[in-house]
């Protein structure tokens, strides 16, 4: 019986590899990933935990491990200048370079582990001109490929990214209020007035098309879009999750239009129409727990990595689920779903969700492919916890997805796998 049960199980986790376009690729490693960056649609590199630092010549077929002088320690950013020079940066004041495809590498500061500052953010903008900053400390600075560091006056709290157009002109991401940008190669940094109200985000990893338009997602799930290369910013949108459970490390565009934000729990989000609305992507049954990094290639080659040492492409641009709207004024914080239970099922299941507003809720079924097959509830709900036994005996073998709705707009949904 048992036996059974794991081919069914083997077969349909085959049909869902080969059904989702977002494909996860063999990192061997468990340590987490916090970086990945790829130098064309062939070689790319991603760093984390444990001074792992891995390696694609084939766009992500095979991962191969760096060796490298920072032994143990968690490695925070890489940075590719081209297919020879790199640089890495970590905790326990952690700089190390590569000159020749990372064959061998020079350490430029390798402090002993559990003490100095710790380094979160790299860019180059040519083998020798470039900036790092990190946790708690001023921003570093070299214009000779790191034989010597300029220490920036700055002082600010954590910073996490930073991007810079030319050699005067940056922006570096940080903890709360810390957004600061320079137009004087870091001599001087000015803080940058962010649209937060009363509540006061992180900023993590941020993006930019071109010379002008960029975007980054606060902690709070809010995205801020730019076109003036950071001098004034606006909130855009707000991605449909509570950010009391999930929080959104990055944002990444290709172009104005098509771009992703992700974070905890494994949440990613399309955007096509310049992050005005989002659409919940579908990253197989066994996403990451952190979602930490992107990087795209094109509008339809791209990775991410982050928890668990996870590593998905998609060649197909990703793969939307259920469509989400994100200027939804319902907040999941009023609503809980819960998973289903048993799962996997065959043929009843118990569906339970709790209802802090009156409101119009609906439960609805989709299968595989985001299309509707039937509606499991559909009443006035008053505030409690409600529990649905539902009969699945009249469908076929397979995932599921069943989706909350109050007053129509969505609220949160869970996978589903019935064995018949």
């Amino acid at each position: 019986m048992y036996k059974i049960i794991y081919t069914i199980l083997f077969y349909l986790f085959s049909i869902l590899t080969a059904q989702s376009q977002w494909v996860l690729q063999s990192s061997f490693t468990t340590n987490n990933l916090y970086d990945i960056e790829f130098l064309n649609r062939n070689t790319g590199w991603t760093v984390g935990d444990g001074g792992k630092i891995l390696k694609t010549t084939d766009g992500g077929t095979n991962w191969l491990n760096v060796p490298n002088p920072a032994v143990g320690k968690p490695l925070s950013s890489i940075h590719l200048v081209d297919s020879n020079i790199c640089y890495v940066v970590g905790w326990f004041e952690t700089i190390i370079k590569s000159t020749d495809g990372g064959a061998s590498w020079i350490v430029i500061r390798n402090n002993g582990f559990g003490f100095g500052a710790s380094y979160d953010a790299v860019f180059f903008i040519d083998e020798n001109t470039g900036w790092i900053a990190g946790s708690s400390q001023k921003i570093l600075r070299t214009t000779n490929g790191g034989d010597s560091i300029i220490t920036d006056p700055l002082f600010a709290g954590n910073l996490h990214d930073m991007y810079f157009k030319d050699a005067m002109t940056g922006i570096v991401t940080g903890s709360g209020l810390d957004m600061f940008k320079t137009t004087n190669s870091g001599l001087n940094w000015f803080n940058i007035q962010m649209p937060i109200g009363f509540t006061i985000p992180t900023f993590y990893k941020l993006t930019f098309v071109n010379n002008q338009t960029g975007w980054v997602a606060g902690s709070d799930n809010r995205v801020f879009k730019t076109t003036d290369f950071g001098d004034t910013w606006d909130s855009i949108t707000k991605i449909p999750v509570s950010s009391l459970t999930s929080s959104m490390r990055f944002a990444e565009f290709i172009d104005e239009n098509t771009g992703f934000v992700g974070g905890e729990q494994g949440y990613l989000f399309k955007s096509t129409n310049s992050g005005m609305d989002w659409s919940r992507e579908f990253t197989s049954s066994f996403p990451p727990n952190e979602i930490i990094s992107m990087c795209l290639h094109n509008d339809l080659i791209g990775w991410i990595g982050g928890g668990e040492a996870k590593i998905f492409a998609t060649t197909t641009g990703g793969q939307t689920m259920v469509n989400i709207s994100a200027n939804e004024n319902t907040f999941p914080k009023d609503f809980v779903l819960y998973q289903n239970y048993p799962n996997p099922f065959n043929p009843g299941t118990l569906i339970i969700f709790e209802n802090k507003l009156q409101s119009f809720v609906e439960i609805k079924l989709y299968n595989i492919k985001g299309q509707e097959v039937r509606t499991i509830m559909s009443k006035l709900a008053t505030p409690g916890k409600y529990e649905i036994n539902f009969d699945a005996s009249e469908l076929t073998s397979g995932i599921y997805f069943y989706t909350l709705f109050s007053n129509g707009k969505k609220i949160d949904s869970k996978r589903m796998l019935y064995l018949k």
